[in-house]
């Protein structure tokens, strides 16, 4: 069965979330009071790790490899996403502003204020948007090898 890249990404989601499970039960499992009687068997869960593992990377090579004609797009996406949240996390005060610890105030000077961070952020978003619809369109109409 042809899974389109939509479907794939869900799954290695999936897969990926099994992956991490396993590893948490190997964490809880390997050791233990003694006497206690493990859950699972730690010998177990690391080789099904293993397997699950090796079935997470090929689905990502397999999904890396046919997205080649849009993975400029997908690099350009993550970095805008990124460069969104750290616009987001900019101080903007500006004027007096009372301090925590005295009595007093301070004066802050802020060269971006928050009304031009709000709008390069908009910016941001509407370019995250259209990429986003880009990549979905060719995510639902395109599959894996």
């Amino acid at each position: 069965m042809k899974l389109t890249v939509a479907k794939a990404l869900k799954e290695k989601n999936k897969k990926l979330n099994q992956i991490n499970k396993l590893w948490a039960r190997l964490g809880e499992n390997n050791s233990i009071l003694e006497g206690n009687t493990r859950e699972f068997n730690p010998e177990e869960l690391l080789n099904q790790i293993k397997q699950e593992t090796e079935g997470f990377i090929q689905l990502k090579t397999k999904i890396h490899n046919v997205c080649a004609p849009v993975r400029e797009k997908i690099f350009r996406l993550s970095e805008l996403k990124c460069l969104t949240r750290r616009l987001k996390s900019i101080d903007t005060k500006n004027g007096a502003v009372q301090t925590r610890y005295e009595n007093s105030s301070a004066r802050y000077v802020a060269h971006f204020s928050i009304g031009k961070i709000d709008q390069l952020v908009e910016d941001l978003e509407n370019e995250i948007d259209q990429i986003q619809e880009e990549l979905d369109q060719f995510n639902h109409t395109n599959y894996l090898e």
